[in-house]
């Protein structure tokens, strides 16, 4: 009785060990879901205190997002400043979603130029390699700017050559 018991105790240990492995593993695949971009972990950005009055006022009036045949992700963002403040350095976030709508990425784009109070700007020049390409509809919007101060010195030069007065 001594070895039935034994291989009955050996199958009820692999059995057991098979079970807590995919226990394991169900566990970790939930988990690695969670560190996903619109996971647990993972927070919308928030804007600066400067930016929060003008975010109603700087309008993404229209994007276009396309691949190119190098596979890099190209876009183009039409942003609008109807406040009374230059901007510069414009986030801009975008989620990818499936043809089903379910997210698959988003990424954090910088559109580095000044947008001068009351005029439109077109910006091109974007391109990220690494956006998954399953992804069929997305959404884009501001989530933070900053404002545009004057600088903190000025040169002044003075006049060059022979008998130049300062």
């Amino acid at each position: 009785m001594g070895r039935r018991q034994y291989w009955t105790d050996y199958w009820a240990k692999v059995v057991l060990c098979i079970i807590l492995g995919l226990l394991v593993t169900f566990a970790l695949t939930r988990l690695s879901s969670a560190l996903t971009p619109q996971g647990l972990l993972a927070s919308d950005p928030t804007p600066s205190a400067e930016a929060v009055p003008l975010l109603p006022k700087v309008v993404l009036a229209g994007y276009h997002i396309g691949e190119d045949q190098n596979h890099m992700v190209k876009a183009v963002f039409y942003l609008q400043n109807n406040s009374d403040q230059d901007v510069k350095d414009v986030d801009i976030l975008c989620k990818f979603y499936n043809g089903k709508g379910s997210f698959v990425d988003r990424k954090l784009w910088t559109v580095s130029g000044t947008i001068p109070a009351g005029k439109g700007l077109k910006h091109t020049d974007l391109s990220h390699l690494l956006v998954n390409t399953r992804s069929r509809v997305l959404s884009c919007r501001i989530t933070d700017l900053k404002v545009v101060r004057p600088p903190f010195f000025v040169l002044h030069r003075a006049p060059v050559g022979h008998g130049a007065t300062r």
